[in-house]
C-alpha cells in the first residue's frame, strides 16, 4: 500500500495576483510587441526610444537601464542598434566627459511618435471591453503598489513626471 498524497493547497490571494498580472502581462505584451515590430522595432528599442522623447535632453545609460529594467549589456546593444539607424546619438558632456548622454534624434523622435500611435490604438483595442472606471481604478493601485514596493519611480521619471507621493505612509 503506497503512503497517501498529499494535494496542496489552493492557491492564496497572492499567488492569484501573480497568475492574473502575468497573464495581463502576457496579452499586453503580446500587443506591444506587435504594434512596435510594425515599425520595424523590437519591444526593447521601443521602450527606449519612447523614453528618450520624454525626455529630449537626453538620458544617461545608467538612468534608461535603471528606468527600463534593462541589464547594461543588453541596452548596450539596443542603443547600438538604434544609433546606427540614425534614432539616437550619443554625446559626451562637456562637464563630465567620462559620461554619456543619450539623445533622441529628429528622426527618432519621429519614429517614436509612429510607434507611440500604433500601440496605444493596439492597447485601446485590447482593452476596450473593460470598464474604464474598473481600468481607473486598477491603475491607481497598481501604481500604489508598485510605489510600495519602491518599484514605480523610474518609470514615472523616464516619462518626465515627477513621482507622486506615497500615500497611506505614515
Amino acid at each position: 500500500m503506497s503512503d497517501p498524497i498529499e494535494v496542496p493547497p489552493p492557491p492564496g490571494p497572492v499567488v492569484e495576483f501573480a497568475q492574473h498580472v502575468g497573464r495581463l502581462h502576457s496579452l499586453l505584451d503580446r500587443v506591444v510587441v506587435s504594434a512596435a515590430g510594425s515599425t520595424h522595432l523590437s519591444r526593447a528599442e521601443f521602450d527606449v526610444l519612447v523614453a528618450l522623447a520624454a525626455q529630449p535632453d537626453g538620458l544617461r545609460p545608467r538612468q534608461l537601464s535603471e528606468g527600463l529594467l534593462l541589464t547594461t549589456g543588453g541596452l548596450s546593444n539596443i542603443l547600438r542598434r538604434l544609433q546606427r539607424a540614425g534614432y539616437i546619438e550619443r554625446q559626451y558632456e562637456p562637464s563630465d566627459r567620462r559620461g554619456r548622454m543619450i539623445r533622441i534624434t529628429g528622426t527618432g523622435m519621429a519614429l517614436a511618435r509612429e510607434a507611440t500611435l500604433r500601440v496605444n490604438a493596439s492597447i485601446e483595442r485590447l482593452l476596450a471591453p473593460i470598464d474604464r472606471t474598473h481600468l481607473d481604478q486598477a491603475n491607481a493601485h497598481l501604481h500604489l503598489m508598485l510605489s510600495d514596493l519602491g518599484e514605480d519611480g523610474p518609470v514615472h521619471r523616464l516619462q518626465g513626471k515627477a513621482r507622486p507621493a506615497q500615500q497611506g505612509k505614515q
